[in-house]
């Protein structure tokens, strides 16, 4: 008799600021000089993770470096998706205005570190629950405790 099994997946969309550069002829609010360090850093931590994962994959070493996810909030939250057990895609959108050219190339060449890392998939399958266990469970630990 075969089990029931459930399948589990998750599925991350995530859109990522563009680096912001320091504007220094313009009066910045305390506020967003902030919330563009935090994006920068955030953002420099990524591209260490994927340059430490993408390494790893050109060596082709089971051995893997140290990834740098717990240094961001953002990395922490994409871990199994760089990391882990997931199909990821990258899209990299970029602009054919001449001024941003340098923004351009950095996303191009980030894209080409993203693309060569290596996951390998498998499905995530979980048991089912024993329902009737765990029920008769609970009663033993309510009546050890009752002992106590």
């Amino acid at each position: 008799m075969a089990e029931n099994v459930s399948l589990r997946s998750k599925f991350n969309l995530v859109d990522l600021a563009g680096s912001e550069k320091w504007d220094h002829d313009q009066d910045m609010v305390d506020a967003r000089v902030t919330e563009m360090t935090n994006i920068n850093l955030s953002l420099y931590t990524l591209g260490r993770c994927i340059a430490s994962l993408a390494s790893t994959a050109r060596k082709g070493s089971t051995d893997t470096e140290h990834v740098p996810f717990r240094e961001s909030r953002l990395t922490r939250l994409l871990q199994d998706s760089l990391g882990g057990n997931a199909k990821t895609r990258v899209i990299a959108t970029l602009t054919p205005a001449s001024d941003c050219v340098d923004e351009s190339v950095s996303t191009l060449k980030f894209a080409d570190r993203a693309k060569q890392v290596m996951v390998f998939v498998r499905r995530n399958k979980d048991r089912p629950v024993d329902h009737a266990l765990v029920q008769r469970l609970q009663k033993e630990v309510a009546h050890l405790r009752t002992l106590l």
